[in-house]
């Protein structure tokens, strides 16, 4: 399993259309077997900061996500929506969580 977090600053006038656009995206996402998660959660007390919360079978799955169609036109979308470029990290489960 592989989790990935996307921390996104949304312009102020824009935030509806961010969660809309998020909400339009989600189905393609998580049509993909190895995409397990793909939420949105807004950042408490901020009305412009979100975090994406991904989940992937494994490396495969994310590369393939990375790669599809569907990225690539959620990434189109957001260009218009987002104050800077999303801050990615890549997380892998330790321990007992890994099994």
């Amino acid at each position: 399993m592989i989790n990935v977090t996307a921390a996104v600053t949304v312009r102020e006038d824009r935030t509806a259309d961010f969660e809309a656009a998020v909400a339009a995206a989600r189905p393609g996402m998580l049509a993909d077997p190895g995409c397990t998660r793909w939420d949105l959660q807004r950042v408490s007390r901020s009305e412009v900061d979100y975090v994406l919360l991904e989940e992937y079978a494994d490396g495969d799955a994310l590369r393939r996500h990375g790669s599809s169609p569907e990225f690539a036109a959620f990434g189109d979308v957001l260009k218009d929506l987002i104050a800077a470029p999303p801050v990615l990290s890549v997380l892998k489960p330790v321990g007992e969580q890994s099994r």
